[in-house]
């Protein structure tokens, strides 16, 4: 594993968990935290031994959006030689991972927060979890994660949240859709486990290949979209995995997944 700073990692059961780990500072990041998480992500894409992303945090606090004192001067911020610097925004960062994505979420996201939680595939939360988009308070606005949250929510919701500043609670934010399992704080470990179990029983290239696709689909033209998918599934129908699954159907076994 490298040497971060400012995120921490880990590898079970073929999970990549990537905690936020600057409690101090409510998790705000900052130019070189962005940077890890990149350096890490692209890890995690590269490995085929990993089929699922889990984001956590440190702390009280989910994540804060970024460090405005970090980013008004850059001198501020602690640098890690080990890795490249990224210039990619975090959504981007996050969005260009073709595995499924998941965010343990227990407590506020706030402002840039957003970029995570509503870039990855399944968001689970409990009542301590909040949300708010405090920038127009601090006389800026929330472009990115503006454009973050239009693939799940309404121009008339987002407008809503990003002109009012208010918090909101877990239940509101799966209501909406940002969050996709919501469960009582009581429930919440055991619920948990059970989702990552039920996202690992997938078969691993189907499911990345699919996250995939649902990228391109919108720089498809039209008439080119049938054409397109059908090659992708004669090419998932050659692959191990697909044999597997269908040996496994027939013969009324759970199938072992190698991910080619």
């Amino acid at each position: 594993m490298k040497k971060y700073h400012l995120i921490k990692t880990r590898i079970e059961n073929s999970v990549f968990y990537l905690t936020l780990n600057r409690p101090e500072k409510r998790n705000a990041f900052t130019p070189t935290m962005i940077s890890e998480i990149a350096d890490a992500l692209q890890d995690a894409q590269n490995d085929t031994n990993i089929w699922l992303i889990v984001f956590e945090a440190e702390g009280s606090v989910f994540c804060a959006g970024m460090d405005l004192k970090v980013f008004q001067n850059p001198d501020l911020d602690i640098q890690n030689e080990h890795i490249p610097q990224s210039n990619l925004p975090l959504g981007e960062v996050i969005r260009s991972v073709n595995k499924p994505t998941l965010a343990i979420v227990e407590g506020p996201v706030i402002a840039g927060g957003f970029l995570i939680v509503a870039e990855c595939t399944f968001v689970i939360a409990h009542a301590g979890a909040t949300f708010s988009l405090p920038e127009v308070q601090r006389g800026l606005f929330p472009f990115q994660v503006m454009n973050s949250l239009s693939k799940i929510m309404s121009e008339r919701k987002i407008m809503e949240l990003c002109i009012l500043a208010k918090t909101y609670t877990a239940k509101d934010a799966e209501s909406w859709g940002l969050v996709t399992h919501y469960f009582k704080k009581s429930e919440f470990k055991n619920n948990v486990n059970t989702l990552i179990d039920n996202i690992l029983s997938a078969a691993p290239l189907a499911v990345s290949t699919g996250i995939e696709v649902l990228k391109k689909m919108s720089s498809i033209q039209e008439n080119e979209k049938h054409k397109y998918l059908k090659n992708e599934i004669d090419k998932l129908r050659n692959t191990n995995d697909a044999q597997e699954g269908i040996n496994a159907f027939v013969e009324k076994r759970k199938p072992v997944w190698k991910n080619c």
